[in-house]
């Protein structure tokens, strides 16, 4: 179902963190908001889900106005990162609580739970507690649960952050498979940059209690739209020059330029940089770190720029050692040059 927010402002008390927040949300997309702690992102979800009162603005869920509809009747449902399952049902009832309060005969109910249970690889748990389940299973039955009501719009409050990396992969891939399988639509809340681009159609980027920018995961890497957002996800490259008739000259460096004449800063990424393709870009091998999945190699150009560029191959570089590298402008962007980098 497609999800609409109109100039949307909630908040807590006279504190207002959300500030006139506009967003689209297509059907069966899945999308996350992205952003630093404290930047709003969980006031949003529960502002969409009716669990918090808007102040002002509009959401609109496939068309119809649901911003003072009781929870119950908006046709969303929650996941939180504490799962909040009821310690004194079993699984099953877990699950089938949704279908309960639908006056699901109880049968039936519980014959749907189990269905539901098979569809998160939890078949045959049905009659424990979740005292008996470990986080990640736990996780699975909250998502069941989340499942069985049929929710128009699913929303995921950092469902993952409390998982080990292996146990955050696999509810990564199983939410994207049901995502698929049962065509729903799915707004993620995370902090984690990486899981964001990895499992989204878009993502919204947020600071502030307002939307920075939104795009698909490589237009909000790759062309950033200020550098707030660029230094979001880390790894910039700042190289200070010039441009002058469409033209950047700069640390050793001169590209065309879609920019007016004057100081510019370029942004790159470390992907940009090209060890293995001998150019005019000199640098010095400054550390070399091994982190088991690859090595990161700081080096330094002449300009004193500090590149980061992590490497899975074997490294025979050692510190001092210089390199004649080749630089790609192909993501180039460029910001107004500011006093300091």
């Amino acid at each position: 179902m497609k999800l609409m927010l109109k100039n949307l402002s909630a908040g807590y008390g006279a504190d207002l963190v959300l500030k006139t927040l506009s967003l689209n949300v297509n059907e069966g997309e899945f999308l996350s908001l992205l952003g630093p702690s404290g930047c709003g992102k969980t006031t949003l979800m529960k502002t969409i889900a009716g669990i918090l009162p808007a102040k002002s603005g509009a959401i609109f869920l496939d068309g119809q106005d649901i911003t003072d509809l009781p929870i119950h009747k908006r046709g969303t449902v929650i996941v939180f990162q504490d799962m909040r399952l009821f310690p004194h049902q079993t699984v099953a009832e877990n699950v089938a609580f949704p279908l309960k309060m639908q006056g699901v005969p109880k049968t039936e109910r519980l014959k749907e739970a189990e269905r539901f249970l098979g569809k998160v690889q939890m078949e045959g748990y049905g009659k424990r507690k979740p005292s008996e389940l470990s986080g990640g299973q736990k996780q699975r039955v909250a998502l069941a649960r989340a499942l069985a009501a049929s929710p128009k719009l699913l929303l995921l409050d950092e469902p993952f952050s409390a998982l080990d990396e292996n146990l955050r992969e696999d509810m990564r891939n199983l939410v994207l498979r049901l995502q698929k399988e049962l065509g729903m639509t799915v707004i993620l809340v995370t902090h984690d940059r990486e899981e964001a681009l990895a499992m989204s159609d878009r993502v919204a980027l947020m600071f502030h209690g307002e939307l920075l920018q939104t795009g698909t995961p490589r237009e909000i890497y790759d062309r950033p739209s200020c550098r707030l957002a660029a230094d979001y996800f880390g790894n910039c490259v700042y190289i200070r020059g010039q441009a002058a008739f469409g033209t950047f000259s700069g640390g050793g460096i001169s590209c065309p330029a879609p920019v007016a004449d004057g100081a510019w800063d370029l942004m790159l990424r470390p992907q940009s940089l090209d060890m293995e393709k001998p150019g005019d870009y000199r640098l010095v091998v400054e550390a070399i770190s091994f982190r088991g999945n690859d090595t990161l190699i700081s080096l330094r150009a002449e300009d004193g720029t500090l590149w980061k560029k992590a490497v899975t191959q074997a490294v025979s570089l050692k510190p001092g050692d210089f390199v004649h590298a080749s630089v790609s402008i192909e993501n180039a962007v460029f910001f107004p040059c500011r006093e300091t980098l």
